[in-house]
């Protein structure tokens, strides 16, 4: 194991730290059947992380002490970013809403997907993804009204001492019936 494989934890759990706003930007956006209007769509999240990702020993052994130094604040800096405060925008089309939930926006083909329930009114759903970006999680959405969805993420990615911890609570709200510069969500 090398640098190769520090990247690949990295790219792991940054992936797991933006789940929440996947699962929540692309539940939106493909519709689930959620009553929600098109249109330009805010999500702000705010959550927690806990637990110390690590990296093998046999990979850090492989490394020079100043990359040795720089993987281990890269993994501490997405737990930090996990319990910061984010927001993004994206536009939802009639046709995505019309369309429903393409359960592969989240997390892709290597990640199995169990639908608890989900109604106009919300989605309660398991998310298990394997290979590189090993996690599990969570993803329950509520639709307040046609403007506002609320819902929380829990992540699980790692085993034993590396095991981290992430939920997110989650804020939707519609913006407005035009999207400006801002592309329809894929």
């Amino acid at each position: 194991m090398g640098r190769r494989d520090i990247n690949t934890r990295f790219r792991g759990f940054c992936f797991a730290v933006g789940m929440g706003l996947v699962a929540c930007g692309a539940c939106l956006a493909a519709g689930l059947s959620l009553d929600v209007k098109p249109g330009l769509w805010e999500i702000q999240t705010s959550g927690s992380a806990s637990g110390t990702p690590q990296i093998p020993p046999e990979a850090l052994a492989k490394l020079p002490p100043e990359q040795r130094v720089i993987a281990t604040a890269m993994l501490l800096a997405i737990i930090a970013q996990a319990s910061m405060p984010h927001m993004m925008q994206f536009c939802v089309t009639t046709e995505q809403l019309r369309q429903g939930l393409d359960l592969d926006r989240v997390g892709g083909k290597r990640c199995h997907r169990i639908v608890r329930s989900s109604s106009p009114m919300g989605l309660d759903m398991q998310v298990d993804c394997t290979g590189s970006d090993a996690m599990s999680g969570v993803v329950h959405l509520r639709v307040l009204d046609r403007a506002t969805v609320t819902g929380d993420v829990d992540l699980h990615a790692g085993i034993g001492a590396s095991r981290v911890a992430i939920s997110q609570d989650l804020h939707g709200k519609w913006l407005g019936a035009a999207c400006g510069d801002v592309q329809p969500f894929r």
